[in-house]
């Protein structure tokens, strides 16, 4: 069976700090632009970058915090 194999972008700590609670728009694993939900950080990162394509871009979500207490 033939299965996509997705890897998570290497986010700097200070990156990660930065951009807690935000979806983040990455193209060549740097972050590019961020926003409040994934449709914004498309868009800005369109706006700012009219030579890509929407399919160049990748959308993460980056935690508020990194564990679960319970």
């Amino acid at each position: 069976m033939v299965g996509t194999v997705y890897q998570a972008p290497q986010i700097s700590k200070e990156e990660y700090q930065k951009h807690r609670g935000k979806h983040v728009a990455i193209y060549k694993n740097k972050i590019i632009t961020d926003g409040i939900n994934s449709v914004e950080a498309l868009k800005k990162a369109l706006e700012k970058h009219p030579e890509l394509k929407p399919e160049q871009i990748e959308l993460y979500y980056i935690q508020i915090v990194d564990e679960l207490i319970l």
